[in-house]
């Protein structure tokens, strides 16, 4: 599989198309034209979809809806987002003249040929071991964050109004003494899974590795 040589320009713009101009209307249209024409289209453009922006919010108030920092923090980002979003129809100039029909095809089909061999960044076993580790470490980080708040929850619910005597402060000692069992069962189970997960995980790597020799020979 031949990896295409783009540069990060050419990939925005690129994306941009995949998004806004799918059918290559916009793009066919302004490869035509002199450059100070494409540069009036994109001013005028991206001005006026501030103003659309400006003009739309204007009837929108989330003061009184409830929740209302989060929506107000959700409609900042789609206005901005599409705001930033615009400015990269720039990114344009860099295709003109290249053949960006045939570039998309490139990309479809290399994304095929991805997936069909299952190359995909996310699978683990084309994932480096430092990745792997990195992420086996936080998604146990996360399970005991929610395991310890778990905990606290269930403490509070249970001795958050019990009298302070002995008989309480034994309980006290047996839920603490529960929940290290527990902590520890369940890092001792963690570690064997993840030490099984990334052995196939290795196996598979180990397998693709030898598969890609056989294709080159």
């Amino acid at each position: 599989m031949q990896k295409l040589n783009l540069t990060l320009t050419k990939r925005v713009a690129l994306l941009w198309l995949k998004n806004i101009d799918r059918s290559l209307v916009i793009f066919k249209l302004l490869r035509d034209y002199f450059f100070p024409v494409r540069l009036l289209f994109y001013s005028g453009l991206i001005g006026f979809t501030i103003f659309g922006l400006v003009f739309a919010s204007s009837f929108i108030n989330f003061d009184d809806a409830p929740g209302a920092p989060i929506w107000q923090l959700l409609g900042n980002i789609i206005f901005y987002g599409v705001i930033i979003g615009m400015f990269f129809i720039v990114t344009l100039e860099s295709l003109y003249k290249l053949d960006v029909v045939q570039i998309l095809a490139d990309i479809k089909e290399q994304k095929a040929e991805i997936k069909a061999k299952k190359l995909q960044k996310w699978r683990l076993r084309n994932m480096s071991i430092f990745l792997r580790i990195f992420i086996y470490l936080s998604l146990y980080m996360f399970c005991l964050f929610i395991i310890q708040t778990s905990a606290q929850g269930a403490f509070i619910d249970i001795f958050g109004t019990a009298p302070d005597n002995a008989e309480t402060q034994a309980q006290i000692a047996i839920f603490v003494n529960e929940y290290d069992v527990f902590v520890k069962w369940f890092t001792f189970i963690y570690i064997i899974a993840g030490l099984t997960l990334d052995y196939f995980v290795s196996k598979k790597r180990a397998q693709r590795r030898i598969e890609v020799q056989n294709e080159t020979l």
